[in-house]
């Protein structure tokens, strides 16, 4: 019935038309097995950390458990954390420069850009060349197309120009960061020259354990992201040719 009303198509007379999407992100903050991470004081669980539980190829209905277990666990060491410490003040100056950036710079702009033009875009451009098989030419345009689109984000013009409740200005600021994810989803995905997992690199269709048996951290500078690595920490199985 579904198939009928939102496909048009009979599942009794031909098949329903299936593709790939991305549906689960296994990397995300880097956060240790207490759901810790490297800022004292932030705790991250579910799709928005990475706890190296998944590997690169997170199996299905894992996530519920992850959530759930790491869920709990971070409100306990949150809890912990919150009972024992005392924390300092932000820096006032901080505070105020990035009150001048969301409400001077992104909600006073003049420019002409639209945001539901650029995030289309970006959706496009990410789907086309960074979706399930990767190549490395593909990705090099990708990177110049997503930060042609950030330079054009400083543009843009929000219609809403209050400040309570505005969903323009949610937009945008979503639109913002996902364009800096995905600079940083490109970089690490050029930077990665093998096939792993989810990794699927046509132009390198091998895994590389001797090179590539490591995690990819990516730190936000202001010349763009810059990327380091660590080992992946193996205790009980290693790594086999996946002959099945």
């Amino acid at each position: 019935d579904v198939a009928i009303k939102l496909g048009g198509v009979d599942p009794v007379e031909e098949p329903i038309p299936i593709k790939p999407a991305a549906h689960y992100s296994m990397g995300g903050i880097h956060a240790n097995i207490r759901t810790e991470t490297p800022a004292s004081g932030l705790y991250a669980a579910g799709e928005c950390a990475c706890l190296n539980v998944h590997g690169a190829n997170r199996l299905g209905t894992n996530s519920t458990s992850d959530c759930l277990a790491f869920g709990s666990v971070a409100g306990e060491e949150a809890v912990k954390h919150a009972l024992s410490n005392n924390f300092r003040e932000l820096p006032r100056d901080k505070i105020l420069a990035e009150e001048k950036r969301v409400f001077d710079e992104v909600l006073g702009s003049e420019g002409n850009e639209r945001v539901p033009i650029i995030r289309n875009q970006m959706k496009r451009i990410m789907s086309k060349s960074v979706w399930v098989f990767r190549r490395g030419d593909e990705l090099r345009s990708a990177l110049k197309e997503i930060r042609h689109l950030k330079e054009r984000f400083k543009n843009v013009k929000i219609e809403d120009e209050s400040r309570p409740f505005n969903t323009g200005l949610v937009a945008a600021l979503q639109l913002d960061f996902t364009l800096d994810l995905a600079e940083v989803t490109i970089i690490s995905a050029l930077a990665r020259t093998e096939s792993r997992g989810a990794h699927s690199r046509l132009d390198y269709p091998k895994r590389d354990d001797e090179n590539w048996l490591k995690h990819t951290l990516a730190y936000y500078t202001k010349d763009g992201p810059r990327l380091e690595h660590i080992p992946v920490t193996i205790t009980r199985w290693s790594p086999s040719v996946r002959a099945y």
